[in-house]
């Protein structure tokens, strides 16, 4: 897995998004030209070019007006998820249904938007008002045995990218067990009945592809699950209201309503105040929030910085933020290196005074509320930073914990946040090169070279009854969490940095 999430940290949610996207129009025009699937080879490409065609016109001329940047990969992934949810086909009133879609699913971006999140799901919400018009109505042709390896395979890379299998897994289980359920009463047998519900009905594309979009999820894990589970029921409810019938796109909407509810309500506006680099290309920025950002030690600030000359890896980054919560400041410390990261080059090139973006605050890499757990830290590297929130907020509030932080440094600029944790009572160990030891701040142990060398059982003989976190890369994690599991470690809680 934790090669697996290396991979897919080389490339953005959305470059990946779009790139499954391509390949499944791909298969769809194969498909269509072999006679798998019953659509005019013509018609696929006319009507998918038509699709991105009006919604990247749509955005950029509402970009002009209202003076942002438009962002390229998501319109071309609008204009594609427009394209295999409304018919491929040349006759007028199904082209002007799909028109009409793609300029509301662009509008709806700009029209629809509440500080930097959307209220619904783009395409959702377009597929709704051309059925609410009478203009139409999605299809979800794209629900057809012929693409079904490709939506599970691109599908499930999508949300183990994305991080959201707590929304998707319901999105797509529920409705697929309760059509099978409902076709088997009808007197289906249960595995064709199975196999229609998964391979015939849109619910796993719906899950994959669009219950996973980063605006309208809310920010905590089990808010996610709610709202999967709303869609999920949704979906299945046999609704009736003049010529509108219940569809995944009018689920969605309604999963996208109950999402906004528990968003935050301030936009997140972030003013350079000092930046510096330390030993080992580390950057140490401190940035000033208009307002104490609403979230807990150990959450994350999603920066957005729109630059010239984007990279695969995009303008928006996910950080921990190193000090506690509560105030206006924010602390991102990160490395600089990044093989040419388009993305650190305009965050190290800031000056005091730029004003960065925030576009979510989030995640559930939190302490538990009982300060009687007693806890087990491994940080790779810059990993460290959610643990330093961690122990800033402790030693603030005088907060006692019995922890224990393993952490896995190269460079003396690996442990620059060190002083965070003298006010925590925080025990720390060390593993990194012997050079480190003239490093190493007063009551720091160096204990080993490697990780992998770490005897771990006899440095925290205590270590099974402890809670663990692992934070870092993929590689350090997965390394983390079979030291911590050969301690007898149950309990793991891990935040893998991705694209790092």
């Amino acid at each position: 897995m934790h090669r697996l999430d290396a991979v897919l940290g080389r490339v953005t949610m959305y470059r990946l998004v779009l790139l499954v996207l391509l390949a499944i129009a791909v298969a769809a025009e194969i498909a269509a030209v072999v006679g798998a699937i019953a659509f005019d080879p013509l018609a696929l490409p006319v009507t998918a070019l038509l699709a991105v065609g009006v919604v990247v016109a749509v955005t950029r001329l509402l970009a002009l007006v209202v003076r942002i940047r438009p962002h390229t990969e998501s319109s071309l992934i609008t204009g594609l998820l427009v394209f295999l949810l409304f018919l491929p086909v040349l006759d007028a009133p199904d082209l002007v249904a799909l028109v009409a879609a793609a300029a509301f699913a662009a509008a709806s971006k700009v029209l629809l938007a509440w500080r930097g999140r959307h209220v619904f799901n783009p395409v959702a919400i377009g597929a709704v008002l051309v059925t609410v018009l009478h203009l139409g109505g999605a299809t979800w042709w794209v629900a057809t045995p012929a693409l079904l390896p490709l939506i599970l395979v691109g599908g499930a890379l999508v949300v183990l990218r994305t991080r959201t299998p707590e929304v998707a897994l319901p999105v797509a289980a529920i409705p697929v067990a309760g059509t099978t359920a409902l076709l088997a009463g009808l007197g289906t047998p249960l595995l064709p009945a199975a196999g229609s519900a998964i391979a015939s009905y849109p619910y796993l594309f719906l899950a994959a592809f669009m219950a996973t979009e980063p605006l309208t999820l809310p920010p905590r894990r089990w808010q996610r699950l709610l709202v999967g589970v709303i869609v999920g029921v949704v979906a299945l409810v046999p609704l009736h209201v003049a010529y509108i019938a219940m569809a995944p796109e009018i689920a969605l909407v309604v999963g996208n309503a109950v999402a906004f509810a528990f968003g935050p309500r301030r936009r997140v506006r972030l003013v350079l105040h000092d930046r510096r680099t330390v030993t080992g290309g580390i950057g140490d920025l401190v940035f000033r929030a208009e307002h104490p950002l609403h979230l807990r030690a150990g959450q994350y600030v999603e920066l957005s910085l729109p630059h010239r000359r984007q990279d695969g890896r995009g303008a928006r980054r996910m950080f921990s933020p190193a000090n506690r919560p509560g105030t206006d400041e924010v602390r991102v410390v990160t490395r600089w290196a990044t093989k040419g990261s388009s993305f650190k080059r305009s965050l190290a090139a800031l000056e005091p005074g730029a004003v960065v973006a925030g576009s979510a605050v989030g995640g559930d890499f939190v302490l538990p509320r009982s300060a009687a757990v007693p806890l087990l830290w491994i940080a790779g590297g810059i990993g460290i930073t959610p643990f330093a929130s961690f122990a800033d907020d402790l030693g603030a509030r005088g907060e006692d914990r019995d922890v224990v932080l393993v952490h896995v440094a190269s460079t003396p600029g690996d442990l620059l946040l060190a002083p965070a944790f003298t006010g925590a009572g925080v025990r720390a160990l060390v593993v990194g090169p012997p050079r480190l030891q003239e490093s190493l701040p007063p009551g720091w142990t160096l204990v080993a070279d490697r990780l992998d060398r770490l005897d771990l059982a006899s440095l925290v003989p205590d270590a099974a009854r402890r809670t663990a976190y692992l934070a870092g890369s993929p590689g350090v994690v997965a390394a983390a969490r079979r030291l911590a599991r050969s301690a007898g470690v149950h309990r793991i809680r891990t935040d893998r940095f991705l694209g790092y």
